[in-house]
């Protein structure tokens, strides 16, 4: 599994309308500068001031009615996972977007080998019938029956890219959800729990309730 090209939007716009409640704008203390975030793109990224962290801790600890602002910073991501894992991460539909490369229109146009699949593993014995059906495709017109049995055998493992969008609103539920979960592409080294904590300030506001 793999996650890359991280950008994160909406800090300033986010940070403001909290403070649309009490119309206290003017406590704002956070400077936009830029920040740099490791290899995270971030351009709105401010240095939080004390007085909007103070008040950040306080909407988050009220809850997800109160903390609205979260649902105002967007994510977004390149992630290739195995299509177990796509199964678990779809259960997560509020404020998300899946753009994903298709089975459906590419899968039969070349030959896949161990690489597609998660952690190279796959049986040789369906590999070899996936790669004949794929050569029968192609040279027979591209029918559909082939291309759905195709897809009938097609493995969990196999490793699908998508650029995928969400809300630190919903990145937390999934992290508060997921962090000890069994399967190590979400709670283990590099997954999808870690790479969500890594976000700006995730950790800092993940803090305020846990």
């Amino acid at each position: 599994m793999e996650i890359k090209n991280i950008e994160v939007y909406g800090f300033r716009r986010a940070l403001h309308a909290m403070r649309n409640p009490m119309n206290s704008w003017n406590k704002s203390d956070s400077a936009f500068m830029g920040t740099e975030w490791g290899e995270i793109i971030a351009p709105d990224v401010p240095v939080i001031g004390i007085n909007d962290m103070s008040l950040i801790n306080s909407l988050i600890k009220a809850g997800p009615s109160h903390r609205k602002f979260l649902r105002q910073i967007m994510v977004w991501w390149d992630i290739k996972a195995p299509r177990y894992v796509w199964q678990e991460l779809d259960t997560y539909k509020v404020a998300t977007v899946r753009n994903s490369c298709s089975t459906m229109h590419k899968l039969g146009y070349r030959n896949i080998g161990p690489d597609d699949f998660q952690d190279g593993e796959v049986m040789s014995s369906v590999l070899d019938e996936l790669n004949r059906l794929a050569q029968i495709y192609r040279g027979g017109g591209h029918d559909h029956k082939v291309l759905r049995l195709m897809k009938q055998i097609l493995p969990e493992g196999f490793l699908q890219e998508a650029t995928y969008t969400f809300s630190y609103e919903t990145g937390m539920s999934m992290y508060l959800l997921r962090r000890a979960h069994r399967l190590s592409e979400w709670s283990g080294p590099g997954g999808i729990c870690e790479t969500i904590k890594a976000l700006p300030y995730m950790e800092q506001f993940l803090e305020a309730i846990t």
